[in-house]
């Protein structure tokens, strides 16, 4: 396969600073293999039929995430981005005739690999493919200080397989799929930092638990003094910016404790996860701007700007917690 550098640059935004999710169709293979954007590879059909193919996918900056399908099989060989690492996912449970790296690969079992070392997949025709490229400087970061990890292979990643517990595969394939699907219902979101950085901390959250499972944690618990202070900080620090609460990565570095203990200190303090205190908190807000927002603004913009990229999930928490959908909130705005 030719070395083409221009296509293997990690992805870029677009001009406004915004990500791109887009849905790309194609009737000839080699097209569908240029249809992943960035990547450097060569598909061949190997199947009898009318070829048809399609992409979705979301890019922002050095994460991407897509669906590939196609009608008929294929041999691909294939290299991403650069610094970028690949984690690939069968759609099909069980699929028949998938092969990576000559090795059958079924649906419990979850494929990587880096840009220093290219790949080869035997997709047979109708199987889908989930895949998930992020820089692996991001990954590194993330586990290091999230989960006080390191992840030494991410430096020469040769391809490899990684055996799924079934919990692991349903929590990265509910992942993938609502990601891609809400994104395709309500992509606007995507024009907002908040919202991006939002869906970032979702695919690194659930990735990182998968690459390093919480099990091997700490199993003693802090006392319960430290604990009631951990959640104290938590909430000094969440106050402080009432207009910018700081993710659950953040509370994490700054308060140098692990995911998994602000996890317990607030569930034994407060009753809720870290995750739901900041989620009520950014629910409130988007009340308050409800309430004053000019006609021109739209719920979804004013949602999206306070982190929420699905919509559907947005509405459902919002009235869980309101007792009223956002929509009638608007309605009788003049009263708030």
């Amino acid at each position: 396969m030719p070395h083409t550098p221009n296509l293997v640059h990690p992805p870029a935004d677009t001009d406004d600073g915004s990500a791109q999710y887009r849905i790309k169709r194609s009737r000839e293979v080699h097209v569908h293999a240029d249809n992943l954007a960035s990547w450097e590879q060569r598909y061949e059909q190997t199947s009898h039929g009318l070829f048809s193919g399609q992409v979705r996918e979301l890019m922002d900056a050095d994460i991407q995430v897509f669906e590939e399908e196609a009608s008929c099989a294929t041999s691909q060989h294939c290299r991403p981005w650069d610094g970028g690492v690949w984690l690939g996912l069968a759609v099909p449970e069980a699929p028949e005739g998938l092969r990576f790296m000559g090795r059958p690969v079924d649906g419990q079992q979850l494929m990587l690999a880096s840009n220093g070392h290219p790949f080869d997949l035997q997709v047979p025709a109708g199987c889908g493919l989930y895949g998930v490229v992020l820089h692996r400087d991001r990954v590194i970061t993330h586990l290091q200080q999230v989960h006080h990890r390191d992840w030494p292979q991410a430096a020469h990643l040769a391809p490899s397989v990684q055996p799924l517990t079934v919990l692991q595969r349903l929590r990265l394939v509910g992942m993938l799929r609502e990601v891609l699907r809400s994104l395709q219902a309500e992509p606007g979101v995507l024009r907002f930092d908040a919202s991006r950085q939002a869906l970032r901390d979702t695919l690194l959250t659930v990735l990182a638990d998968t690459l390093a499972p919480d099990a091997v944690c700490d199993a003693a618990p802090p006392a319960l003094r430290r604990r009631q202070d951990i959640v104290d900080r938590a909430r000094e620090l969440v106050m402080a910016h009432p207009d910018q609460p700081p993710r659950v990565e953040q509370l994490c570095v700054q308060l140098h404790v692990t995911r998994r203990t602000l996890q317990n200190c607030f569930q034994d303090v407060l009753g809720m996860s870290p995750a739901h205190y900041l989620r009520t908190v950014r629910l409130n807000a988007v009340r308050r701007e409800l309430c004053d927002a000019t006609p021109h603004t739209t719920i979804a913009d004013i949602a999206a700007r306070w982190g929420f990229w699905h919509m559907g999930h947005f509405s459902q928490e919002y009235k869980a917690l309101f007792g009223e959908t956002p929509s009638q909130t608007r309605q009788h705005e003049a009263v708030c």
